[in-house]
């Protein structure tokens, strides 16, 4: 158990201000990401995030996410919303490291 509190979803609107303010500072890539294991059934907060990756692809830069785990239709859509790279961080027992 961790002593980190969870925050709902930023709005699309606040996201898209961030992303302007990059640019703004000489950015050419924004990225997003949303510490849940998987985007599974949250099709609402995907509604959101895709809104996100095609307002910050429109203003010209590179959109970059991590939000866990995603289905193959999930990540077409993505794709198709102008994402231009995906983190994610797979984890792995220390005793795999050396292999």
């Amino acid at each position: 158990k961790t002593f980190v509190k969870p925050t709902p979803t930023m709005k699309v609107a606040e996201v898209l201000e961030a992303a302007a303010r990059a640019k703004e500072a000489g950015s050419t890539r924004f990225c997003m990401g949303a510490a849940w294991r998987e985007l599974g059934e949250k099709k609402n907060a995907f509604r959101h995030i895709l809104s996100m990756v095609e307002g910050v692809n429109g203003m010209g830069m590179e959109v970059c996410c991590t939000l866990g785990m995603l289905n193959t239709e999930q990540a077409k859509q993505l794709k198709d919303a102008g994402l231009t790279a995906y983190n994610h961080n797979l984890d792995t027992s220390p005793e795999h490291y050396p292999k």
